[in-house]
């Protein structure tokens, strides 16, 4: 049977290499030699492709590492991907955005993910690269965004009332003396799901009020982010996680991805009533700003099927990193004992006496002075996104443009530019660049003070250029303070009695952070000694910008 199985292999795959090359060959998109060396596969056409569809976006990152060259091409059928690895090229891209753009990634994918009609298509593509001056519902719309989400009174608000929330899930934890058993990224997904949702839409957050929300949106997450299982599925054993591959097609949805459209339906029609009931007024200015512009340019009645796109810049990258960074930090008891003590730095403590007369000690970690008294804190952070980013920006060439003087991108095709290739290179960060060391980012901003430069694409966590990530500052304030109050309060071991870091998610398609392959079990309890303290956040002064890298 096996030798059988090899042989009906081996002939399916002469037959493929042999269709794939006639296809190439009479369909395939002529290469010139001014373009980046061209890489090829023993399956032509469909090599790539397969690739594609078994590891999702870290196919680049296995290609990048068999053939460490700066920038190299990818040929498929009708279509060519140009992998950039090297900062200097990635930074030249960024410079090229007229004509190394994202928009048009966003004409294409917004009425297949977010079901919108061709109405609201009209609007989005008129002037979605500013051509015609300062106006357009997406350059409107980003403007608002960055706004909102910058250094300012808008920011504080939305980082008080996410991590005030965040207390709610935080302190049962510590109820029991005995301790708490939980699966920690479940439990870390529905504490950061209500909680940075609450930060964006205020009282009347809908996954406060419904709280099955949580389960049809990360549902709806899955399907737009797990499709690398197809490869080995039929079409009738098909589940949700390969309903995004029918969607992207656009060719009738609604009964391939039957599961992923209703899905998609049941969220948007709980964020449609959301705007129904004004709930923007005492949300936060992101979402004033978001809704204030739908409204102007007449996609109001499309707002909720937008926010699938907007919440997953804000939940699906939070989740899994405060989920490594906790892994990281508490499977290594050095660490953890010399966060506590830089922490402590950062706290005040006060008694209150209740009205029976006993009084209570509170501890209160301060936000302001975690960014300035927190060195190792932020270190740890930048260090675990550094490892743990599995993300690739993506541009599509609208012109033929030679890169810095030298590669020729070719009109039509597709720019890809993995991070961990970056984030892993030695000439950056050194002979030890593939192993975790808190310390790093410390060391590169000592090295930076004696005049050492940074590159400044050297850092992908966030994108870069044009569509460089808003919420980058929100986010760091989230995951610093939501990790210290962690660490201050809790012990922390694994239910089996062994840390094992488990492996990351492979197939997640574009998810910066992939989430763990498996869950730990984990029990919590609170910290010898401090069983009677009561801890909270406080925010005197302004959160302000913690310093991290970004590309």
């Amino acid at each position: 049977m096996e030798t059988q199985s090899i042989g009906t292999v081996a002939v399916s795959i002469t037959v493929l290499a042999v269709v794939g090359t006639a296809i190439n060959y009479f369909l395939g998109p002529t290469y010139d030699p001014k373009e980046p060396p061209i890489i090829h596969r023993k399956v032509p056409f469909f090599g790539h492709i397969i690739g594609l569809l078994q590891y999702g976006m870290r196919y680049f990152e296995v290609l990048s590492a068999k053939h460490p060259l700066p920038v190299f091409t990818l040929q498929t059928l009708g279509r060519k991907i140009y992998v950039v690895n090297s900062p200097d090229l990635i930074a030249a891209v960024q410079k090229n955005a007229k004509v190394l753009s994202f928009n048009p990634f966003v004409s294409f994918m917004s009425p297949r993910i977010f079901g919108v009609g061709e109405e609201a298509m009209v609007i989005i593509n008129e002037n979605i690269d500013g051509e015609k001056g300062n106006w357009g519902l997406l350059p409107d719309i980003s403007r608002g965004m960055h706004n909102a989400l910058a250094p300012s009174e808008s920011l504080d608000w939305m980082t008080r009332t996410m991590l005030t929330k965040m207390m709610e899930y935080v302190d049962p934890l510590g109820a029991s003396k005995d301790g708490t058993e939980t699966n920690l990224y479940k439990w870390i997904r529905t504490a950061f799901t209500v909680s940075s949702t609450e930060a964006v839409y205020g009282p009347k957050n809908p996954f406060n009020h419904q709280p099955e929300l949580e389960d049809v949106f990360w549902y709806v997450e899955t399907i737009l982010r797990e499709n690398y299982e197809t490869v080995n599925r039929t079409l009738w054993t098909r589940d949700f996680e390969s309903d995004m591959t029918m969607i992207l097609l656009g060719v009738a949805p609604s009964i391939i991805a039957r599961k992923g459209c209703q899905a998609r339906i049941r969220f948007t029609k709980a964020l449609n009533q959301y705007f129904d009931d004004n709930g923007p007024e005492t949300g936060s200015e992101l979402i004033k700003a978001r809704w204030k512009y739908n409204s102007e340019y007449g996609t109001a009645k499309y707002a909720g099927c937008f926010e699938i796109g907007d919440l997953l810049g804000v939940l699906v990258n939070a989740t899994p990193t405060f989920f490594w960074i906790l892994i990281h930090v508490f499977s290594r008891p050095n660490l953890l004992a010399e966060l506590r003590g830089e922490i402590a730095g950062a706290t005040d403590e006060t008694t209150e006496t209740a009205p029976t007369g006993t009084r209570k000690v509170i501890q209160k970690i301060i936000i302001s002075k975690l960014k300035e008294q927190c060195p190792l804190l932020l270190s740890t952070y930048q260090e675990t996104l550094r490892l743990q980013t599995h993300n690739s920006s993506s541009r599509w060439v609208t012109k033929d443009t030679l890169l810095a003087d030298q590669y020729l991108l070719k009109a039509g095709n597709v720019i890809q530019m993995p991070g961990y290739p970056v984030h892993t290179m030695s000439s950056i960060y050194g002979p030890d660049a593939h192993t975790f060391k808190p310390h790093r980012f410390i060391k590169l901003e000592k090295k930076k003070d004696k005049g050492a430069k940074q590159h400044p694409a050297s850092f992908r966590s966030f994108g870069g250029g044009a569509t460089l990530c808003p919420g980058r500052h929100f986010a760091t304030a989230e995951l610093c303070a939501a990790t210290a109050m962690f660490v201050m309060q809790f012990d922390m071991e694994p239910v089996e009695g062994k840390w094992k870091i488990p492996d990351w998610a492979h197939g997640k398609v574009a998810s910066a952070v992939p989430p763990p392959a498996r869950d730990v079990k984990v029990r919590v309890r609170r910290r010898k000694g401090m069983e009677d303290v009561e801890w909270r956040f406080g925010f005197e002064g302004s959160v302000g910008k913690f310093e991290v890298l970004s590309g």
